[in-house]
């Protein structure tokens, strides 16, 4: 049975095991392309070639997005099946997060926001909170809905979305005010931008692991929840 277990469970592992390889692989990329044009290696492949920095259209960037619509499918799935508030809202949530990521939403929108003296500098913030907190919202009442033996993985989806607007916020906010002195750009970005990378791998780790749970007469057969309900 524990064998049948482990052979179940591999697929799962075998596949976020490559995803963070990826992640690790872009990163490294990022870090010698980092080099190369501090340390103005002109000889190398990677010098100007912006594509394996941090900025759009990046490889970094367009990972990531790839993460986040794969996330937006799982939550349709999800709800699609389960029927539940919570995976339209957290669908609706990573939609606004994606649309904002790739069209900047939150630089525009807090660019008109600012021009109130009121708001000032802040109109960025403001911006962010506007944009993400009906979604948010959304998915807090869909949680507080939810069946009681169905919390656990609707808390650890929260959790990961909060973790992942901890490194695009208040990360990059930091990045903000540290981006003057030039010794601090890399790291900072690497926090910033891989934070982020790994966050989103986590969010699809808790998919895998409470697949059953979520979905469970599609996802039981692959879930390695059955090992939890062996021990």
């Amino acid at each position: 049975m524990k064998t049948m277990i482990a052979t179940a469970a591999r697929p799962m592992l075998i596949g976020l095991g490559v995803i963070l390889a990826i992640d690790l692989v872009i990163l490294g990329m990022f870090l010698r392309w980092a080099y190369v044009e501090h340390a103005n290696v002109t000889e190398s492949m990677l010098y100007g070639q912006l594509l394996y920095s941090s900025v759009d259209g990046s490889l970094m960037e367009i990972w990531g997005y790839l993460k986040e619509l794969t996330i937006i499918g799982l939550a349709l799935y999800a709800f699609l099946h389960a029927k539940e508030l919570f995976y339209a809202a957290y669908a609706f949530l990573f939609l606004v997060v994606l649309a904002d990521d790739t069209l900047r939403l939150h630089e525009h929108i807090g660019a008109v926001l600012s021009q109130y003296a009121v708001i000032g500098p802040h109109g960025e913030i403001l911006a962010q909170a506007i944009l993400s907190g009906i979604p948010l919202a959304l998915t807090l009442l869909g949680m507080v809905r939810l069946a009681r033996d169905r919390i656990a993985p609707a808390l650890m989806l929260l959790f990961g979305f909060c973790v992942t607007a901890f490194f695009a916020v208040v990360v990059d906010k930091l990045h903000e005010m540290m981006i003057g002195p030039g010794h601090f750009q890399t790291i900072s970005t690497l926090v910033e931008d891989g934070g982020e990378l790994i966050s989103l791998t986590l969010i699809l780790a808790i998919w895998g692991i409470f697949g059953r749970i979520i979905v469970p007469h599609v996802t039981g057969d692959m879930m390695p929840h059955d090992a939890l309900e062996v021990a």
